[in-house]
């Protein structure tokens, strides 16, 4: 009886060290939280990047058979670990046949997504660009899908706001394309005959309140943030609103770290915008002074940036608005030539007839990742990076992003790489997802890079691979293998076999 006890008494304190990992903390006290043990693993590590999906039950939001509310449908979802969600939950959304309760979101028109990228995101705010049968639908159809858009990609609360373009260009809300639509919001309170005749109210000179999403340039010239807030309009017109976009823009963004501040957009144009219309084209018109050019050079912006904030400023909040044609002084910009961009830096950009469009901006939009560096005082310290908008969910683009260490553009500086300098995305032979764990199969380059590692050092490097992952949706553990194994010990102390946890007790 003795015995029996003894071999059990065995077997739980194994079991407890197995379930605190096997890195030590700096100071002597307990890790927490560090891995899972490797309970009869039978996962084959990736050789390449496949399997980066998750199913999940969202809700889909279609009209009622009436037409009068938007109806909450459940489905199960099978969405991507490696792009944001709001693509697909799109896509599903117009597939979508009805219920017994509810009917196709735009009725007998079959909806489409225009183009590749139809589906931007950045920041709080997804843009959803529709193909050319949206034009089918009357305004106040095309209410009803903007809203049972913003209800479907508003649901988990990392989007707040969403704005609806036709073949990217603001339809607005009435036939003269004067009356802007905004961002539109999550509301399932009230029906949609309420929501169509608030947003619908004929405009007049009395000031009004619109979301607008406003794009700024983001640090080092590396593209366009975009921050949505609500912004008060005192004029009915089209230029009006553009004087007040450009006010808005000047006075700064609100929520985006780090972002340069915009010259006085208003105080230097030479003239007041006009829309013009001529040769069938809907562009607005601005005229700037040749005060300009310096006052962009003080604010550390380039042309190309403030082109790009400025076009997808105004094509996406202006109705009918196609392009923007700029000039500076007596120059009319037909060329730019951007530099420090993630893409196309050095690519000289044409315009033709100074036309600019919003597609033509297309590789400067970004949004914000979340990446783990090292601080002085030994632990992990979050950053906010911002990247092309479509890479923030890939978990390959985000190590690529570790590789390269702390940037000056990140939102928090002073801090220390934590991956070993030398690695290289060739090191990483595969990426593959499995119930709702990410796999990483590292080369034997990670441990002889990081050979010189001491414990502390070591354990930074995979919490800060696993805390960065982890910030991804669908994503709660990950595990890391070495040419396909999982050996005892990484470096020097690290436990590998198994799955990590994020480890909240190395962040400060």
């Amino acid at each position: 009886m003795r015995n029996r006890f003894a071999r059990l008494l065995c077997v739980l304190m194994a079991g407890a060290l197995l379930l605190t990992g096997c890195a030590s903390n700096t100071e002597g006290a307990p890790a927490a939280q560090l891995t899972l043990p490797p309970v009869n693993l039978k996962r084959a590590a990736p050789e390449n990047d496949v399997n980066q999906s998750y199913r999940q039950t969202v809700l889909l939001y279609l009209p009622s058979l009436d037409g009068s509310q938007l109806i909450a449908v459940p489905v199960t979802a099978t969405l991507s670990a490696a792009r944001h969600r709001a693509e697909t939950l799109c896509e599903m959304l117009f597939a979508h046949t009805g219920t017994d309760n509810a009917r196709p979101v735009a009725g007998d028109v079959t909806l489409t997504l225009s183009g590749t990228e139809a589906v931007e995101v950045s920041g709080n705010v997804a843009t959803v660009s529709l193909g050319a049968s949206a034009l089918r639908l009357s305004h106040e159809e095309l209410f009803a899908v903007g809203q049972a858009l913003a209800n479907t990609l508003c649901q988990f609360g990392d989007l707040q706001y969403v704005n609806v373009l036709i073949a990217g260009v603001q339809p607005g809300l009435n036939v003269a394309a004067t009356l802007p639509a905004g961002c539109f919001q999550n509301n399932t309170r009230e029906d949609l005959a309420t929501l169509w005749a608030r947003a619908s109210a004929p405009s007049s000179a009395a000031r009004r309140s619109f979301a607008a999403a406003l794009y700024y340039p983001a640090p080092a010239g590396k593209g366009i943030l975009c921050e949505a807030r609500m912004l008060s309009f005192s004029g009915a017109d089209l230029p009006a609103m553009a004087v007040t976009l450009l006010e808005a823009l000047s006075a700064g963004a609100e929520s985006l770290p780090g972002v340069p501040r915009c010259p006085d957009f208003k105080g230097l144009l030479s003239a007041d915008p006009v829309v013009d219309d001529a040769g069938g084209t809907r562009r607005l018109v601005l005229r700037f002074s040749e005060d300009m050019n310096a006052a962009l050079t003080d604010s550390g912006i380039t042309r190309s940036v403030m082109a790009a904030a400025l076009t997808y400023t105004f094509t996406t909040f202006l109705p009918g608005i196609e392009g923007v044609e700029m000039r500076i002084g007596g120059e009319l910009l037909t060329s730019l030539t951007p530099s420090g961009t993630y893409f196309g830096a050095g690519d000289t950009m044409l315009f033709q007839d100074g036309l600019m469009r919003r597609r033509d901006f297309s590789a400067f939009l970004l949004a914000h990742c979340t990446l783990f560096f090292a601080n002085s005082r030994g632990k992990l310290t979050r950053v906010y990076r911002p990247i092309p908008f479509y890479e923030t969910h890939n978990a390959r683009a985000l190590i690529q992003q570790l590789m390269m260490g702390p940037q000056p553009y990140d939102s928090q500086l002073g801090l220390s790489a934590v991956l070993p300098q030398g690695l290289r995305d060739a090191d990483l032979i595969g990426v593959s997802f499995e119930n709702n764990t990410l796999l990483l199969n590292f080369s034997a380059q990670l441990q002889a890079l990081a050979e010189d590692f001491d414990a502390p050092a070591e354990r930074r490097m995979v919490y800060a691979l696993v805390n960065t992952l982890c910030e991804l949706q669908g994503i709660d553990k990950a595990a890391v293998y070495i040419l396909g194994s999982q050996p005892d010990i990484l470096i020097r102390e690290v436990f590998l076999p198994g799955d990590f946890l994020p480890n909240y007790n190395l962040i400060e």
